[in-house]
């Protein structure tokens, strides 16, 4: 029996004192594994399930930045490996689109559930 092991490319527990609630990270990393289509296809799941509620798009927005980072990096150490230019270009894109979304939505003025309406 074989036994496949997939290493993480890059799987924060925190990220500058944020705690991430949910494990995008983790699904985006599993789906860099696989290619662009897995990638598009979970960010459209995520995006669908989490337009609606403030932190969780924002926590989608943070992931992508992450991401990001982590491939224009790699891009960096290698720049001969044409991968790593793909994906930091295709989450740019998806990272611009959620931030037009937030944007357009208004989320920064949203009050909080906690705060008393005066």
């Amino acid at each position: 029996m074989t036994t496949l092991f997939m290493h993480h490319y890059y799987v924060p527990k925190k990220a500058q004192g944020h705690v991430c609630k949910t494990d995008a990270h983790l699904q985006f990393d599993n789906a860099d594994h696989i290619g662009r289509e897995a990638v598009l296809e979970t960010y459209d799941r995520l995006f669908n399930l989490w337009k609606t509620d403030s932190s969780l798009i924002v926590e989608l927005k943070l992931v992508l930045n992450h991401r990001i980072v982590f491939w224009d990096e790699m891009h960096r150490n290698d720049p001969d490996n044409p991968k790593y230019l793909e994906f930091t270009l295709l989450y740019l894109d998806l990272y611009d689109k959620t931030y037009n979304y937030i944007e357009s939505r208004d989320y920064k003025n949203i009050r909080k559930k906690w705060e008393v309406l005066e």
